[in-house]
């Protein structure tokens, strides 16, 4: 008997679903805090995932999400959603700013962070994550961290590069394996 070949999904939405500047969720010249978030998607080996896309959704520097429904202020280009590509080295790149802290459903304040959802070959539904910022204070009382286990935290942490300006923050999404991001169901 034959076999035939294997088929996975993707990752034909690359070219139907990325446009150039998708990547840039606020244009030079802010109020707020300019930073870049820069990172790798990476399977179970850590090699790079050089056909996967990452999509972000994210508070305003007030902590006021576009989507649900709150206008940007003025004048303000932030847009609070973005999608960026992977290159052959398995990286992508934002353009943004740093968020503040959203009111949690529950009460409270949710601690500075971006939502990301990833979608590689291979993926019947994406990946979904968040990013946090290391060493920023409010991460102790976020509700949401809370529920990862503490040796696992590290995963969903951006490291800042040291001397960057505007600030650049690195966060690696490992699909499987050792150290995986933790990923949230949906």
């Amino acid at each position: 008997m034959q076999r035939t070949a294997s088929q996975t999904v993707g990752p034909f939405f690359l070219d139907a679903l990325i446009h150039s500047g998708d990547e840039v969720i606020t244009k030079p010249g802010t109020a707020d805090e300019p930073i870049i978030i820069q990172g790798r998607v990476l399977d179970a080996e850590g090699s790079a995932v050089d056909d996967a896309f990452v999509e972000i959704f994210q508070a305003d520097a007030a902590g006021n999400h576009v989507a649900d429904g709150i206008e940007a202020r003025s004048g303000s280009s932030f847009t609070g959603f973005g999608r960026a590509r992977t290159d052959a080295s398995g990286e992508f790149r934002f353009a943004t700013i740093y968020p503040g802290a959203a009111s949690a459903a529950e009460g409270g304040n949710e601690a500075p962070h971006l939502d990301l959802m990833v979608f590689a070959r291979g993926l019947l539904k994406p990946l979904v994550t968040r990013m946090y910022f290391a060493g920023n204070s409010a991460n102790a009382t976020d509700m949401v961290l809370a529920q990862v286990p503490e040796n696992r935290r590290f995963t969903l942490e951006a490291q800042r590069d040291a001397g960057s300006e505007p600030a650049v923050w690195r966060f690696d999404v490992r699909l499987q394996g050792k150290d995986e991001t933790v990923f949230f169901d949906f």
